[in-house]
């Protein structure tokens, strides 16, 4: 009976840890580019307009990026060039995808 009721327990505390964490598992996970061929960029939703920028391999926050209403960005930061920053915000609209298949198209030509 005191194995049911331990089972009971711990079933009851991880389900109820599932339902709290689950926007964090499945809504808000972070996204990793490859962005300037080398680096690799972990994007974090910010609880505002913006995204934190953080480079995985030398474990440091890297700035973040902001969008307004039309999606104009800028970059608040000192870390990317210029071409990292549009890549990362490409990333970010889904430009990413036009423009790999952009490059896969005059590949094919």
């Amino acid at each position: 009976m005191l194995i049911y009721l331990v089972f009971i327990i711990l079933f009851c505390t991880f389900f109820s840890i599932f339902v709290l964490m689950r926007s964090k598992l499945f809504q808000e996970k972070p996204k990793m580019a490859k962005i300037g061929g080398e680096r690799w960029v972990r994007i974090i939703p910010d609880t505002g307009e913006g995204y934190l920028l953080y480079d995985v391999l030398q474990e440091v926050s890297i700035g973040c990026i902001l969008f307004d209403a039309d999606d104009n960005w800028i970059y608040d930061g000192e870390s990317l060039t210029v071409d990292e920053q549009e890549e990362a915000a490409g990333f970010i609209n889904g430009n990413h995808k036009e423009m790999d298949r952009l490059i896969r198209d005059l590949g094919k030509r």
